[in-house]
């Protein structure tokens, strides 16, 4: 029961951070929020660029949750989504830390907490 709790949340997370990288790419001024937030305002073409990739690694990573749910099928046999799970709690070490640690507090206070919670939430789907 907490595993889908969980797991749905991730959905969420994903979806919105996955939104929120769209904007980026469409040139929303949210320079403040993401990527140490050095760059007030509408981001240059190299970050926007990177918000693509980062907005399909989200889509993909709640599509994997998806999946977990049932809402979707799963591509993966038992096994390989168990290595997934604990990759995906690798994959939010580094994302926690780097957005607990960031200078810019509007990109702390944004994603700092989140980013907790989905390692946290992430650990609970992989047990």
């Amino acid at each position: 029961m907490i595993d889908q709790f969980a797991a749905g949340y991730l959905v969420f997370s994903f979806v919105a951070l996955a939104l929120f990288q769209l904007a980026i790419v469409l040139g929303a001024p949210l320079g403040e929020y993401a990527y140490g937030g050095q760059n007030p305002g509408k981001l240059p073409i190299q970050y926007r660029f990177a918000s693509v990739f980062s907005f399909l690694i989200a889509l993909a990573i709640a599509g994997h949750y998806l999946a977990q749910l049932g809402v979707l099928q799963p591509l993966l046999d038992a096994n390989l989504n168990q290595i997934v799970n604990w990759g995906l709690v690798v994959f939010n070490i580094p994302a926690a830390i780097l957005n607990n640690i960031t200078r810019s507090r509007k990109e702390k206070r944004l994603w700092g907490g989140t980013t907790i919670a989905n390692l946290l939430a992430s650990v609970i789907v992989a047990l």
